[in-house]
């Protein structure tokens, strides 16, 4: 039996408090309820600026909010590992083998990106939706950000006295006069002896000593060489793709579906639960009235994806990427697989491993998930994570994956994101496909839809077509006067609602009509 992706529309055009800058009421962003999604529908969706919370599914008005919001998303094949990023999985590594806690965010200093106090990439976005009524097309969002702090130690300024500035004389016990150290600037030297071999690095200088001894033994050098320059993968990093003999501690990854019938979730779900509630409670600062077990299945279990067992692994679908630690429940991210994609949603963790940096550990391991699943299905090339706001500095951490794309909010094409960089510091909003070689007057041909008869609908239980549905309303009216006023109101809105989805998904999904009005 053939399942369609069945969607209601919200036009409520109402600002609401940026959870970025704060603004009161000058957030604004498109609405709809998704009662269920096939997974080439939500990859469209995505692809045009959409992403879900729980079965809520919103879009950034980019044009007006406050702080717009670029769908961001990363290429695995091409992805480059930063040294910092190295940094987290030898942490990962040496805390596996012997239980070093080096690098605990609360005593050491830490760089940005390494520090990862309060969430992980494109898991930021915590759209919590209150109870919806299906045959009331009026539902409440409340749009929350994390406040992330990046707790930075700093020297506390010098102070000059008044000895730094002047020769001063002073006269010990022995009656001599002892000088302080001048500020005089040194003359300058003649800079390195050229009779003297130059410095070398101390990497450079070991591989010369191994060369050396290899050649004392009648080997070939140039092996040793060649397999330097060998670079390493993001497989070769992470500590949990290899066995570790005698390792202290042991970290296991399951993927785990969240379908109602999937009984592996449901034996986890009060240890997830707890885990969820235990990181919000410390990291968020939330009470345990905020992140009740109603909200966090809201939020992060319940889904609207059709599950589709022709996807890699266990199918396409969402998941609960679980970390467990020495049998304990470490963090949990929770992902989407789609037919081009692994999508980010959310990660949680045991905030008394944050020196472990989990919020950058769980993103890399999705991203070689990612480049596992490309194996077997060349189009599932990217991990995408959720939105970049370049307004914001907190959320340019994204950025740090490279490389990455930013999506172009006029056009939907995909545009690297170092092209936009210079220009998205200047204006929060921007046309991005023309900083990429792009025509000025390119359009979106996916939103350009004449025929509202192509819109399908869902109907009284059945399936029929936007034009179709209107005919029926009217033979049935009573008063033709006051539904020609309506019809022409809720014109615009489906109008608007295509050019959101994208002409394919309004060809595609079915838009819920209601039929209680008549």
């Amino acid at each position: 039996m053939a399942t369609y992706s069945i969607v209601e529309y919200f036009d409520d055009h109402d600002g609401y408090k940026c959870g970025y800058c704060k603004g009161e009421n000058s957030a604004f962003s498109q609405g709809m309820w998704a009662h269920s999604l096939n997974v080439e529908d939500y990859q469209a969706l995505i692809d045009r600026g959409w992403r879900r919370s729980g079965k809520y599914c919103y879009k950034p008005t980019m044009r007006k909010t406050c702080c717009p919001q670029y769908a961001i998303r990363c290429n695995v094949q091409k992805f480059r590992l930063s040294k910092s990023k190295k940094k987290v999985a030898k942490r990962m590594q040496r805390f596996l083998l012997n239980g070093e806690r080096k690098g605990d965010v609360s005593n050491s200093t830490t760089s940005k990106d390494d520090l990862d106090v309060n969430f992980s990439p494109a898991k930021e976005e915590c759209i919590q939706c209150q109870e919806v009524d299906s045959n009331n097309a009026n539902i409440e969002t409340i749009i929350t950000t994390p406040d992330v702090t990046h707790t930075e130690c700093t020297a506390d300024e010098p102070t000059t006295s008044k000895c730094e500035k002047q020769e001063v004389s002073d006269t010990n016990t022995s009656g001599k006069k002892l000088k302080t150290k001048s500020t005089k600037e040194p003359e300058k030297g003649a800079g390195a002896d050229p009779s003297k071999p130059k410095c070398k690095k101390a990497k450079l200088l070991r591989l010369e000593r191994k060369m050396a001894k290899l050649q004392d033994r009648g080997e070939n050098p140039e092996l040793l060489v060649q397999k330097t320059q060998e670079a390493k993968s993001l497989d070769d990093f992470l500590p949990h793709l290899h066995s570790l003999p005698n390792a202290k501690h042991k970290l296991e990854i399951r993927l785990v579906s969240t379908a109602k019938d999937n009984e592996e979730f449901h034996q986890t779900r009060q240890e997830s639960l707890k885990l969820y509630q235990k990181y919000q409670m410390a990291v968020h600062g939330d009470t345990l009235n905020d992140c009740t077990d109603q909200q966090w299945t809201r939020f992060l279990v319940d889904t609207p994806l059709n599950r589709d067992p022709k996807g890699p692994g266990q199918g396409y679908g969402s998941f609960h990427n679980q970390y467990w630690l020495d049998d304990n429940l470490l963090a949990v991210g929770v992902v989407d697989v789609l037919p081009s994609c692994v999508s980010s949603v959310y990660v949680y963790y045991d905030p008394d491993y944050a020196f472990l940096s989990l919020g950058v550990y769980t993103a890399l391991s999705e991203i070689a998930l990612t480049r596992k699943y490309h194996k077997r299905f060349s189009g599932l090339l990217h991990y995408y994570m959720g939105f970049y706001v370049h307004s914001c500095p907190k959320m340019r951490y994204k950025g740090a994956y490279d490389p990455s794309d930013l999506l172009c909010p006029e056009t939907y094409t995909w545009v690297p994101l170092p092209v936009c960089a210079s220009t998205l510091s200047q204006t929060s909003y921007a046309r991005l496909n023309v900083l990429n070689g792009g025509s000025p007057d390119a359009v979106d041909k996916e939103g350009q839809i004449s025929n509202l008869n192509a819109v399908r609908c869902l109907y009284r239980r059945g399936i029929t077509d936007y034009v179709a549905y209107k005919l029926h309303k009217y033979m049935i009216s009573q008063n033709s006067r006051f539904l020609a006023r309506t019809t022409t109101e809720e014109d615009e809105k489906v109008l608007e609602y295509s050019s959101f989805v994208g002409k394919t998904c309004a060809q595609r999904m079915l838009l819920y009509r209601s039929a209680s009005d008549e």
